[in-house]
């Protein structure tokens, strides 16, 4: 088994962790502070990952559709950057 890398979190942290296994998708959520099973709600931050990480296991156009998102901000900032270059003097 390959070496694992440590990762610290805040107290107020919450990471999604995905990686892939032969063909699949694996997920884990790891928080910086035990959260009790009993609470009445997730706070924002753990709601938003859970729900992310739901539907990236349970949708998988959803996967698509985010990397194309993805691609398409990328392109969008590198538009936006080309425009606030300023013109070299002629």
């Amino acid at each position: 088994m390959p070496d694992k890398t440590q990762l610290e979190l805040e107290p107020h942290e919450i990471a999604l962790i995905i990686g892939e296994e032969d063909e699949g998708m694996s997920v884990r959520i790891v928080s910086g502070t035990e959260m009790p099973e009993d609470a009445p709600e997730l706070p924002a931050a753990a709601e938003i990952i859970v729900a992310l990480a739901t539907r990236l296991l349970k949708d998988p156009e959803f996967h698509d559709e985010l990397v194309e998102w993805y691609y398409d901000q990328q392109d969008e900032d590198e538009d936006d950057d080309e425009d606030e270059t300023p013109a070299k003097p002629s």
